[in-house]
């Protein structure tokens, strides 16, 4: 006997009409002993959460209805879902939306659904469900695997929109330091597996989840995502809460777990109290989970697709290439690649090499956007742009050396010696406590630090502008503690002028590059960065009586279009030695799921293995290898998300191997990630991405310079964002322009297209046609555009 629960929304009227009179008739259904809806649980015209959540509990079937994706609903249901219910999805099959919205949402695209026409149709359904109810999709989830629980980890989703109560919120959590922070960003996460997420969040004692305001840009995408994760948090007994802004509208099912908060100053406070509250950490726990999919895809275990959550799998299967070495051998300046290309994966593996021999000291650079977002703070008070310059020059400098001394001093008080009495390094440290907050001091605090003084030092010299540039100069200097670098570095070559090495790494300095930043002013900050590069080497290479010399070097990993942005601003560009992370060889693709499958199977199985007994042998008549290279962008980020999908696809399916059916359902969930992941990319150009690339949506993957000219003018009137919005699909790889006969080049640098350029002029006076562009295999199926 069954006991049903239907959650679904108070809107529209018809719907919710047809849904409660369903729920209230399945009570009479064979095989059911009680049917409940959210309406039934009103106490004086209130819903309590308690009742609900106790109710869902109580019950062995979850009838949840999301045609609207109604957050109240999305987050029932991943309150059951935890629960180890058996859940059903509904969707009115009428509405033309729908299915739309349900494969846009993603998370559950490998989860069925059951759709109806009316109430009696329903009911018709509900009594099939009852004679054969599904299986509890818990049981796919975790797929068998010891999952640990983590008592200092806090899970946490931030907000798409990077505005001023996000910072604060990221913030908050960073000086908390007895915690784990295990921060997801969507934009780098996007349409992760369900299993995915599942795990994240179990292995978490805390999680916060940060709604996107409704008006800000993807707030559609995320926030129901995040409903049903936040009720997968509460289901499985963690403590949650929940942040929205005041003005937006509380889903009263998460009412009594919400900060609702006016403004950035009131979200800090409330989230340092929801901190303070937590429990100390305690032991970690581990939880062995059902086995649900089959022994043969047991071994298919490919790792995440964001290198930040696979640091321990990297060490086993990361794919090295010649730009790595680059970045090893101290060659490389300046890192670029595009989003997914393995920026992160190479810094990552690049330190722990280093780190391998105890002559190296390496330094890891990686500011939170919040960080950068507070310079640019201070930088839009300098109208002065040769003020403005020494001082973005003279923050790095500074940044530079004290994280050098930092950690100089961390790893030696880390040796069993310690530091000796009256050594350089004691007197490094000593000079550290006293001028610069201490060894321990977080990069967070010491840039705090800076901004503070640089907003006093602007408040008492209000004309500083109007002042000689030496002597508001050598303010400026004051404020940045410049008198005391000179200090640092005698000492810093005191303490390391017979170490190997000091590699200096910086990341993410895109973390702030996002829609409606001040693009201009960010990317004089980073230009600034990579001007000031080769001299402070040169100042540490230098040496006199005083100074000694030490080998230092650094590499700045960049995305490959925020440095395109800013090397068209540099006085010199050409000067600016790059290095670019490339995979246009697919073999050397192909190893980064290859190598992980030997990895996982502890070097006992071949790569071909895998394409042999694992997949199937072909996909459309083309071996399954080949298709899948041919789909998917040319980035391990891609290729490891579509290889997981079908996976994940296989399992639930229970099929012993993955097979044509699992892999072109996987295409279609890697299609939704690689075009959602092209529209966050593409947020920092000067047009609406999204508005352009839905025109081409049913057409064919081929088009004529005609056609293409057709389809962006029905998104922009003018000519000029015409042009720059096929220059940006260009450069973000969703467009290729063809050069030979069906040869298309995808090519996204500047120098990369103008060659391009020149070739398809040529090809196209030789073939006598218009030029001719296609789109990109990845983003096919989501836009449903046909393959020529």
């Amino acid at each position: 006997m069954h006991s049903l629960f239907f959650g679904y929304s108070a809107s529209p009227e018809v719907l919710r009409e047809t849904l409660y009179r369903a729920a209230s008739e399945a009570a009479s259904l064979p095989g059911v002993v009680s049917s409940v809806s959210w309406e039934d649980l009103k106490v004086d015209g209130r819903l309590i959460i308690n009742e609900v959540e106790s109710t869902i509990s109580q019950s062995s079937v979850g009838l949840f209805e999301l045609t609207t994706l109604s957050s109240n609903v999305l987050y029932e249901l991943g309150y059951a879902l935890a629960q180890e219910k058996r859940v059903v999805p509904l969707l009115d099959e009428q509405d033309k939306e729908a299915r739309k919205k349900w494969r846009d949402f993603s998370l559950l695209s490998t989860t069925g659904w059951t759709g109806y026409r009316n109430a009696d149709h329903l009911k018709a359904q509900v009594s099939n469900i009852v004679a054969s109810p599904p299986v509890p999709l818990w049981e796919d989830l975790l797929s068998g695997i010891e999952v640990p629980v983590d008592e200092t980890r806090v899970l946490y989703i931030p907000s798409l929109k990077e505005d001023d109560a996000s910072r604060r919120v990221s913030r908050t959590l960073d000086r908390f330091e007895k915690f784990d922070i295990d921060s997801v960003p969507f934009d780098d996460y996007a349409n992760s597996p369900l299993a995915w997420y599942t795990q994240s969040i179990y292995q978490a004692k805390y999680a916060i989840f940060h709604f996107t305001p409704t008006r800000a840009y993807l707030s559609e995408l995320a926030n129901p995502r995040v409903s049903l994760l936040a009720g997968i948090a509460r289901g499985l007994g963690r403590e949650v809460v929940l942040l929205m802004e005041e003005s937006e509208e509380t889903p009263i099912d998460y009412r009594d777990i919400a900060i609702k908060y006016r403004n950035a100053v009131h979200l800090e406070n409330r989230m340092n109290e929801w901190m303070e509250g937590l429990q100390a950490p305690a032991l970690v726990r581990t939880r062995k989970t059902k086995k649900a999919i089959s022994a043969e895809l047991a071994a298919l275990r490919f790792g995440s697709h964001v290198a930040e959550s696979d640091k321990a799998g990297l060490e086993q299967y990361f794919v090295e290439t010649r730009d790595f070495r680059d970045v090893l051998d101290g060659e490389a300046v300046i890192f670029t690649g595009k989003k997914g290309t393995g920026k992160t994966a190479n810094m990552q593996l690049a330190a722990e090499a280093l780190r391998s021999d105890a002559r190296n000291l390496v330094c890891p650079i990686k500011p939170a956007s919040y960080e950068i977002e507070g310079l640019l703070e201070v930088l839009r008070r300098f109208d002065s742009r040769h003020l403005s310059q020494y001082l973005i020059e003279g923050l790095w400098k500074y940044l530079i050396y004290t994280e050098i001394a930092s950690r100089a001093v961390e790893e030696a008080e880390e040796r069993p010696a310690g530091i000796p009495a009256g050594s350089p390094l004691e007197s490094l440290r000593k000079c550290l406590e006293d001028k610069h907050l201490g060894v321990g001091a977080s990069l967070s605090a010491r840039l705090e630090r800076l901004v503070t003084s640089l907003n006093d030092l602007l408040e008492v010299n209000t004309d500083l502008e109007r002042e000689q540039i030496e002597q508001a100069r050598r303010k400026i200097g004051a404020a940045l503690h410049g008198e005391a670098l000179g200090e640092l570095r005698v000492l810093i070559g005191q303490s390391l002028a017979s170490r190997n090495r000091v590699a200096m790494l910086v990341d993410n300095l895109d973390k702030a590059w996002e829609r409606g930043a001040d693009l201009e002013l960010l990317s004089r900050l980073i230009l600034g960065l990579l001007t000031i590069v080769g001299r402070v080497v040169d100042e540490f290479h230098r040496e006199n009586p005083k100074k000694e010399s030490v080998n230092v070097t650094l590499t700045v990993f960049l995305r490959s279009d925020i440095f395109s942005f800013v090397r068209d601003r540099a006085r010199e560009p050409d000067k600016i030695a790059v290095t670019e992370i490339e995979w246009r060889d697919k073999e050397l693709l192909a190893r980064v799921i290859e190598d992980r499958f030997v990895a996982a199977r502890d070097g006992k199985s071949s790569a071909e293995e895998l394409w042999t007994s694992y997949f199937t042998q072909k996909v459309r008549g083309i071996p399954t290898r080949d298709y899948m290279l041919s789909r998917v962008q040319s980035r391990p980020r891609d290729l490891v998300f579509f290889a997981n999908a079908a996976v994940d696809r296989a399992s639930n399916a229970r099929h012993a191997v993955v097979d044509e059916e699992d892999i072109l359902e996987a295409e279609r969930d890697y299609s939704q990630f690689a075009y959602e992941a092209v529209l966050v990319e593409g947020v920092a150009s000067s047009i609406n991405l999204e508005d352009v690339l839905i025109e081409f949506a049913g057409e064919e993957s081929i088009v004529d310079s005609d056609r293409l000219a057709a389809l962006v003018s029905e998104a922009y009137e003018s000519q000029v964002d015409r042009d720059r919005s096929v220059n940006v699909l260009r450069k973000l790889g969703f467009l290729g322009i063809e050069v030979g006969e069906g040869e298309f080049d995808y090519g996204g640098t500047e120098g990369e297209m103008k060659r391009a350029n020149v070739r398809s002029r040529k090809f196209e006076k030789s073939s006598g046609r218009l030029a001719r562009y296609e789109v990109h295999a990845a983003y096919r199926r989501h836009l449903e555009i046909r393959d020529a």
